[in-house]
């Protein structure tokens, strides 16, 4: 069936988590290019995004930070996550990395310990991670709680935006976290709970949730139709929308 019309954009939405390319478990509608992920994002009433590779959780970042790199850079509504390893293995030097995320236009990192296998910590990647805090260049971090928590503990300035954060109980890891690292943020893609993006916003302020789509995993339709009719202030749910990530990114520097 043809798509007949979209919202009106009456709320600008900056997506922190829109997922696009090849996966190895394909979603029901794939997002294979940019094209297609503009598309989506005209019809969801969503202005700009962060995209981040679907590939990434099969393949070497070698291959799919500069594969997501090109996949942005001829629109400016779009910008890439790159994901990072360690540089033991002499993959990813980091003062190699810096010039080429300027090169790039990249201003965000992410992690991914479990899918491409190392610990997130100071022995692997202390002078790393230094410099993330140092330059306030945020991290996207998809993990378990314990090592969210661990890493945040070592490196407590950090800036970690959690992922993929869901409902049934998951604010009781993160509440925690939220109480005690300024640094650290969630996105909205998962928590589909009658009320719990508002109850986050009574008890700690709105200026540490980023609006996330989660497409194409995800309906990035449910995502904007939740956050425009959350139960929260006009000026709460621009700053989750938009602002707090464009704080961010303008914080950043390379």
């Amino acid at each position: 069936m043809a798509k007949t019309a979209g919202p009106a954009p009456d709320l600008r939405l900056f997506d922190c988590l829109a997922i696009a390319g090849v996966s190895i478990k394909p979603p029901m509608s794939p997002l294979l290019s940019a094209e297609a992920l503009l598309a989506e994002m005209d019809f969801c009433g969503v202005d700009e995004a962060l995209v981040h590779s679907d590939a990434a959780d099969c393949a070497s970042p070698l291959t799919t930070n500069p594969e997501i790199a090109d996949f942005c850079a001829p629109h400016p509504r779009l910008h890439p996550v790159w994901n990072i390893l360690p540089p033991q293995t002499g993959e990813m030097p980091p003062d190699r990395l810096f010039p080429a995320m300027r090169r790039h236009g990249v201003r965000t990192l992410c992690a991914r310990p479990d899918e491409n296998r190392y610990l997130l910590n100071g022995l692997t990647f202390g002078p790393l991670l230094e410099a993330l805090v140092e330059r306030r260049i945020p991290l996207f971090l998809q993990a378990r709680w314990e090592r969210v928590t661990e890493v945040l503990k070592e490196f407590p300035k950090l800036t970690v935006v959690a992922t993929g954060v869901g409902v049934w109980g998951q604010d009781r890891y993160f509440r925690p976290l939220l109480e005690r690292f300024d640094g650290f943020h969630v996105e909205t893609s998962a928590m589909e709970l009658d009320g719990g993006i508002p109850a986050l916003v009574k008890d700690y302020g709105p200026r540490r949730i980023l609006f996330g789509s989660g497409c194409h995993r995800r309906p990035m339709g449910g995502a904007s139709l939740l956050l425009r009719n959350l139960d929260v202030e006009d000026d709460a749910k621009a700053l989750i929308a938009h602002r707090n990530l464009e704080k961010l990114l303008s914080e950043a520097h390379l």
